[in-house]
Order: structure tokens, then C-alpha cells, then sequence
């Protein structure tokens, strides 16, 4: 089916799964959570299943409030590597609340009172106004609501291979396509 721009909504709090098709590298494999979307400021993200093997000690250049050393760190994409934002997600019933860029002090808070889950992305994605509208025009994206289970399940690398594979047999046999098939 084909989607006008006119026909996309706004995006914020969905996620984005890399169609099996799209070779990018930026993202490749790729699921990303959509913080912000509209018409005249484009789309902001993060990439949730690119995990760093880092947590936020192993970047801190001052002592970290209880329980944030441990918090896990992730690749968020392509800009503003050297930034690390930190952001909450919160389920309440099947919908999903995220504060974005939260201080570490309410990072800390939450992590005390067990009222949500904080994770640490390195970098994030962006899209310029209508960028991404073309791009799910030309069908390189996936749109699913947020689930928890994606965020609940074991992020090993093969997130991305269970989501897609979890749409249908023709997405499962299109996630299992080597990269180049001409090598088979």
C-alpha cells in the first residue's frame, strides 16, 4: 500500500524497525523508538537495540547518585556521539509514558523508587522535516506501537531478527536474507 505524506501521522512514542530491505549502516538492523515527530521540526529517535557493553561508571568523570553506575548504555545513533541523554520509560497498563533527558537526579530518583526503567543512549537520530515521511513512502521502515516486550526482552542482537520475524512468514524469511546473497 502506498503512504502519502498527508496520510502519516505523528510518530511520537511508536517505534521504527528497520525494513529487512533498508541498507544503511546507520541503520541497518535497526529498532528506534520515536520521541518526537511533526510537521515542522521532522523526527528525533534512539536506537534501542544497539547495546555498548558500557554502563554510565564507565563514562562518569564525577561520582554517579546510587544505581545510575549500573544503568546500561547505549548506541542511539549517528549524531551527537559524544552526548549521552538518559531517558525513562514507564508502563502503565498497555501504554508507555517516556521522560526524555532526564537530570541525574530524577534519573536517580526513579531508580529509587522503582517507578521506571532508565537507559543511557549515546548519540541519537534525527530527521529533517518530511525526511521520514519519504522514507516510509519508500517503504524503509516498519511502524509498530511500542511494546513493552521489545524493551522487556533480552537485547542480545537479535532483537531486531525476533520483531521482524514476529510480523509474518514473508518477514520472517526476509530477516533471515543474508546481507548479500550473492555470497550463498
Amino acid at each position: 500500500m502506498d503512504v502519502s505524506k498527508d496520510d502519516i501521522t505523528n510518530l511520537s512514542g511508536n517505534l521504527l524497525v528497520a525494513h529487512p530491505a533498508l541498507r544503511d549502516p546507520n541503520f541497518r538492523r535497526s529498532i528506534l523508538f520515536i520521541s518526537a515527530h511533526g510537521a515542522e521540526i521532522g523526527a528525533l529517535g534512539v536506537i534501542i537495540n544497539r547495546p555498548t557493553n558500557l554502563c554510565l561508571a564507565d563514562l562518569a568523570t564525577s561520582e554517579l547518585a546510587d544505581g545510575l553506575e549500573r544503568v546500561a548504555v547505549f548506541h542511539g545513533g549517528p549524531v551527537g556521539t559524544q552526548d549521552v541523554s538518559l531517558l525513562c520509560f514507564r508502563w502503565m497498563k498497555e501504554s508507555m509514558v517516556v521522560q526524555a533527558n532526564l537530570g541525574v537526579d530524577e534519573a536517580a530518583d526513579v531508580i529509587r523508587a522503582g517507578t521506571g526503567e532508565i537507559r543511557a543512549y549515546r548519540g541519537y537520530a534525527g530527521w529533517s522535516p518530511g525526511q521520514l515521511e519519504t522514507e516510509l513512502q519508500q517503504q524503509a521502515w516498519i511502524v509498530l506501537p511500542a511494546q513493552q516486550r521489545v524493551f522487556a526482552e533480552v537485547n542480545d542482537g537479535q532483537l531486531w531478527y525476533r520483531t521482524v520475524s514476529s510480523l509474518g512468514p514473508a518477514f520472517h524469511l526476509l530477516a533471515q536474507a543474508p546481507d548479500d546473497p550473492s555470497l550463498n
